[in-house]
Order: structure tokens, then C-alpha cells, then sequence
């Protein structure tokens, strides 16, 4: 590698080759979308909890299944609270 040849779109900075990890990329993407995807449905479940995106106003969800040959059941409830942090 020759370090003392420079970069075409800038006469100060050298050309250096670049080293790339694929994997710690994709892991920081795939980190960046699941932000951005926390973000969006903790904003769809305040907004639903609140009373702005749903006619009804129920703040509990349950479902029933079954898987080999027993039945299970998960029920849900969201409460809106205050907390107040001391300063």
C-alpha cells in the first residue's frame, strides 16, 4: 500500500486503504434498525394507551393457544403511571 499518494478529492488527506468488517457492520445496522423499531412501537403503544389511536380504550390484550396438546394462555395489561425523579 502506498500511503504517500493522495486522494483525488482532497490534495490533504493520504489514500489509505480501507479495512472493513462486514459483521460489526451488519451487527450495527441490524442495532439501528431495532432502535428505530423500539422507538416506533413504544410510540404506537403510548399513542394507543393514551386514547389517540383506537376507538376503544381497552388497555389489555389476551391470547389463547394451543401447542402439543396443552393449552396456554397470555394475557397483557399497559397502565400509564407517573413517576418523579428527584433533582
Amino acid at each position: 500500500m502506498n500511503n504517500n499518494r493522495k486522494n483525488p478529492n482532497n490534495n490533504h488527506i493520504p489514500y489509505m486503504e480501507e479495512e472493513r468488517d462486514l459483521e460489526l457492520e451488519n451487527i450495527i445496522g441490524n442495532l439501528m434498525i431495532a432502535q428505530y423499531q423500539v422507538d416506533k412501537l413504544r410510540s404506537r403503544l403510548s399513542e394507543r394507551i393514551g386514547g389517540y389511536g383506537s376507538a376503544s380504550n381497552k388497555k389489555a390484550s389476551t391470547n389463547i393457544f394451543k401447542h402439543n396438546d396443552k393449552w396456554y394462555k397470555i394475557s397483557m395489561r399497559v397502565d400509564e403511571m407517573t413517576v418523579d425523579y428527584p433533582e
